[in-house]
Formats: C-alpha cells, structure tokens, sequence
C-alpha cells in the first residue's frame, strides 16, 4: 500500500468510529421513576372511649343545631366508656335524675354504688319511622355522661377527697337557742347543726341508651332494676370513700336507631344545646375503683 492509500485510510476508519465512541461517552439514560410509596396504614382503634364517644356525639349535636345532614358510620363500634362518679365523696343527687351513677352512704355507715337506668322507651331521643317502630325493642334503658364538657375518664385532681370516714352512729351537734316567751320564762330550741350534702342537677345532654329487642335473650337482664354495689366497713369502722372515687364501665356495641343512625339528637329550640344518646347493645357493665381500676363488681346483661 503507498503512503498516500495509508494516509486517505486513517481519517476514514476514525470518521466510521466517532459514532461508536460518541454512542459509548453518552450519559446513561435516566432511570424512570420509581413508584411512589404507598401511604403508611394506619390501624385505627375501632373502640371508642369517652372522649371518642363524647367526641361523636357532639358532632352530631352541633350538625342539628347547625342544620347540617351528619353521615358519620358508627353502627358497629365497639365501646368501652369509662364514667367516673363520687368524686368528692357522697353527694345528694336530684331524684329525678335517673341514669347517673351515685355514691351514698346508707344509715349503718356503709357504701352503696348505684345506677338505675332512665327509661327511654317513650323518648323523642329514640326516633321511630312509623308508627310502633320501637316496639321492635323490648327496653330502652339510659345512661348519661355526667361532666360531657370533659374527656376525662377518671375524677379530675381537683375533685381529690379528703373527708374522713363518719362513724357508725353519728351523733349531729345541736345548738341550743333561746327565744324570748312571754313573762320570765325562756324556751329553748334544738337545732341540729349538721350541714346537709348540696343537691347536684347534673347535666344531662349526652348519653348511652342500652336496647334490648323484644323476644331476646333475658339472661342477666335487670329489667330496669338498679344495679347496687355494697362496700361496707371492717369492725365496725366505716368504709371511706375511694380517695380517687368510682367508675361505671358500659362495654358493648353501636347499633342503629330506626332511622338508621347509631346516634340522635334532639333541641328544644335554638337557644338549647341539643341532647344527644348513641343506640348500645350492651354487653357489661362493671363497678371499678377510680384510681386504680380494680373491679368491684360486674353484670353481663346479654
């Protein structure tokens, strides 16, 4: 080959390889893009507890109030409400305000905790959608929230007890007081001076109502019956309130209304805070010991 052949060849074999080299030297494709992550799962806890509950109940108090069509799910949770009571020691509640849990003190010194459940069966807070549509369930049986502006389960530090246990057989202290009579002669009055326990009108615009259907099981059913636990005292010495005092535990399952829902609601007017009750299919019902949540006693309605 002459010189000249030699010479044309070599810039004709680089001409031919400079795509090869420029393919080779090009920046490596980006890679495309990966799946985005999916979201982490949240588990949510399907039990509500008091402030869940008082949570629900006020949303859909404030939708009536508001005119607002609520479509919150709740058939179905289950619940576990913690409802603490006797927080400052025995208190004179009002007769008439049934559903609550009480702490009294009886004659001979000792402790009862009871419940007597509201009946509800005629209520406006129990909606029908026709006429006798309640007659589906045999009871309807209310228990109430007492305090719903607090999520708090337990009695709160301000509510700490401090008055010690009376004895057996308390004798008042009497004042004695002399009025003026006609004459020279007094007359002499005895007044005890034992301050009498303030009565308490707690309010009553959140609640639980237990339904029983007609035909269903009776066993443990208390039929409106309260529920009563004693706690009485050792040798003669009566008992002192739990310092940190009680809690009525209601355990079971939202179900619905006639209309549907597991929670209604009812208003007076607009200047009234609606009063709201969720639908329960009870399953237990327990005294417990406020600060440590010991068991005191227990009824499984069902």
């Amino acid at each position: 080959m002459s010189i000249t052949t030699t010479r044309l060849a070599a810039p004709l074999a680089l001409a031919a390889a400079l795509p090869i080299l420029t393919w080779c030297q090009r920046p490596p494709e980006p890679a495309p893009p990966a799946d985005p992550a999916p979201p982490p799962t949240v588990v949510l806890d399907s039990t509500l507890n008091r402030a869940a509950l008082l949570a629900a109940l006020t949303e859909a108090a404030t939708a009536l109030a508001d005119g607002q069509t609520r479509d919150a799910a709740l058939t179905g949770r289950t619940v576990s409400v913690r409802l603490p009571f006797g927080c400052g020691g025995e208190a004179a509640v009002a007769s008439e305000a049934g559903g609550l849990p009480r702490l009294v003190r009886n004659a001979d010194g000792s402790l009862t905790l009871t419940i007597t459940p509201e009946d509800l069966g005629a209520s406006a807070l129990v909606p029908a959608t026709r006429e006798g549509a309640v007659d589906k369930w045999e009871a309807v049986e209310g228990f109430w929230i007492a305090r719903p502006w607090s999520g708090l389960d337990a009695c709160p530090a301000s509510a700490a007890l401090t008055a010690p246990a009376p004895e057996l057989a308390p004798s008042p202290a009497q004042t004695v007081i002399k009025t003026p009579a006609e004459g020279k002669t007094t007359e002499a009055k005895v007044v005890d001076d034992v301050a009498a326990p303030p009565i308490v009108q707690p309010e009553r615009s959140a609640g639980l109502t237990a339904v029983f259907e007609t035909g269903g099981s009776r066993l443990g059913r208390r039929q409106g019956q309260a529920y009563i636990h004693v706690i009485r005292g050792e040798k003669g010495v009566a008992p002192t309130p739990a310092p940190g005092g009680y809690a009525l535990r209601l355990e079971g399952r939202l179900t619905a209304f006639a209309d549907g829902k597991a929670v209604h609601c009812v208003q007076q007017d607009a200047e009234s805070r609606p009063v709201c009750i969720a639908a329960l299919r009870l399953d237990r019902l327990a005294f417990e010991d406020g600060a440590t949540g010991a068991l005191l006693s227990e009824w499984r309605p069902r």
